[in-house]
């Protein structure tokens, strides 16, 4: 990669119950994982030797060239990974079979020696850490695929109708991680998304917002006097209130 940020197409994945499984399963899951993200590549048209891929174990970033164009990625990706994935699941025990939320986006991004920097690895990473994920692929146990495209790549090329898919095979839904609050349009082959039930984290708006009231202080003991006064205007009175606490 260049010595400057640049804008590439980016691609971040997640596998369902990977901390919960044994540690040898755990290794054939990213042995499995690989092979189907290749596969998935050779589906889709895509140069998998090309990306600059950041393994998670339970996952990947991926940083995809240049010149690829976001339209293939997002036209033909979502259908490439379903086949393979159905594929994979197919023939695999309980243990080793991967159900996946990918969330893609394109942003600015550099290579570092930790990886990846930039804002575009913030957007994609935490759209795919958000709850709507999650939810959605609980909510759909008969589907091994969860999509989530950031809005400017929603906005760009299927609003405009650049893509295979239309705006009613999405959702939107709310991203909120630690100081990150933005959205994103979820899809999933196969399903209705507006129809499915998700107990979705909401936007904090400022009449959700709870303001405690303090208690007042206790009455002392022995004798008070409180006078509301030094206000100037017509028609006011001035109340005075006598406290005698026991």
């Amino acid at each position: 990669m260049d010595d400057h940020f640049t804008r590439r197409v980016l691609l971040s994945l997640d596998v369902e119950n990977y901390s919960s499984r044994r540690d040898v399963d755990q290794e054939r899951v990213q042995h499995a994982l690989a092979n189907v993200m290749r596969v998935t590549a050779e589906r889709a048209g895509l140069d998998r030797s090309r990306w600059l891929v950041q393994g998670s174990g339970d996952g990947e970033l991926s940083v995809l060239p240049v010149e690829t164009p976001e339209k293939r990625v997002v036209d033909h990706l979502p259908s490439a990974l379903a086949e393979s994935l159905a594929a994979h699941n197919v023939d695999a025990p309980h243990e080793l079979k991967l159900r996946l939320r990918v969330a893609v986006h394109q942003g600015l991004v550099r290579a570092t020696p930790y990886g990846h920097a930039g804002t575009g690895v913030v957007m994609v990473s935490r759209i795919l850490d958000s709850d709507p994920g999650r939810l959605a692929l609980r909510a759909c146990p008969t589907t091994d695929l969860v999509l989530l495209l950031s809005p400017p790549l929603y906005l760009d090329l299927v609003v405009q109708g650049h893509t295979r898919l239309s705006p009613r095979d999405f959702r939107e839904v709310p991203v909120v991680a630690k100081k990150f609050n933005s959205t994103a349009w979820l899809h999933v082959p196969g399903v209705d998304v507006r129809a499915l039930a998700l107990d979705l984290v909401q936007r904090p708006t400022a009449e959700a917002v709870s303001v405690s009231t303090p208690e007042a202080p206790p009455a002392p003991t022995g004798h008070s006097t409180t006078v509301h006064g030094g206000v100037h205007g017509r028609n006011v009175v001035i109340g005075v209130q006598n406290r005698f606490g026991r």
